[in-house]
């Protein structure tokens, strides 16, 4: 399951109960009556995970291509449920934030949100060189799009833009995300250098980055030290992109893909909340819980 879905069976089993509280509008117009609706969520997830081609998913599961393209309805569902219905606008709070930080934060105990950018390679878009600009990224050399991206201080994915233009600046998605408006007074944002977004912070809002290398071209004791405790705590956002980039359909977005690309992202990114957590002492509290 963990190979073909990301995802262990009892977490499968949660996504597809919630799922069949809800009716589904096929993209096809149609209802595959032949094909379980636990099927179903696991073709999708399988074409999420692995990127296999349709034809192939057709043979696994003894249906038609046509088939299969009607069931990626799941990613819209699952974009519904677990993306709009779970995580937009719900940035938790810096009260929840504590209530889950592990003891290593103890240096930014108001810290909220620690963001970063990421990018997925795509097809070039058509003719249009206007778009064939926006989309190309000269930092990958290749045609990219861009999300920005927030964890929490316990490693959940709290916060996922839409995706932009592989050109566009990370200053440049913060602000027209509209991100800052969910923050208040005495929360703390940990970036890397591209988030120079002072100017955009609401009164109150604090923002830590590594400091910038002056005339001298030294850093200061402190600053490498600050540079050093920012870093270890950046690598949570990091390692969380790189799970979501684990999903195959991501390692480059087709033509036929492009529409949807944003759902499918989103999607990828809350799919990573299901999985393990990849800090060791909230594992260990997880754990205890279960027990």
């Amino acid at each position: 399951m963990l190979m073909y879905t990301s995802l262990k069976a009892e977490k499968f089993l949660i996504i597809d109960a919630t799922l069949k509280r809800f009716s589904l509008n096929y993209v096809d117009g149609w209802t595959p009556s032949l094909i379980l609706r636990e099927d179903q969520l696991l073709v999708c997830l399988m074409k999420l995970k692995m990127n296999s081609p349709l034809l192939d998913l057709a043979e696994r599961f003894c249906t038609s291509k046509a088939t299969v393209h009607n069931i990626i309805t799941h990613i819209f569902a699952l974009h519904e449920v677990l993306f709009e219905g779970m995580m937009e606008g719900n940035i938790p709070s810096l009260i929840k934030c504590k209530a889950s930080m592990p003891a290593s934060f103890g240096d930014f105990s108001s810290c909220r949100l620690v963001i970063d950018a990421t990018e997925v390679s795509q097809d070039v878009p058509g003719q249009d060189m206007k778009a064939q600009a926006q989309t190309y990224s000269a930092y990958k050399n290749r045609h990219t799009v861009k999300s920005v991206t927030g964890v929490a201080p316990n490693g959940a994915v709290v916060y996922v833009s839409k995706l932009y233009p592989g050109s566009t600046s990370d200053v440049a998605i913060v602000e027209h995300s509209n991100m800052l408006s969910e923050l208040s007074p005495g929360d703390m944002i940990l970036a890397d250098k591209g988030f120079t977004i002072y100017s955009l912070l609401l009164q109150g809002v604090h923002l830590n980055i590594p400091p910038f290398l002056k005339d001298k071209g030294q850093y200061t004791p402190a600053e490498v030290q600050m540079c050093r405790k920012i870093a270890r705590f950046r690598i949570h956002v990091e390692r969380v992109n790189e799970r979501i980039k684990n999903f195959e359909i991501l390692s480059h977005i087709p033509q036929q893909f492009r529409h949807i690309s944003t759902k499918v992202f989103q999607v990828c990114s809350m799919l990573v909340n299901f999985q393990e957590p990849m800090i060791a002492e909230i594992a260990e509290n997880c754990t205890f819980l279960h027990q």
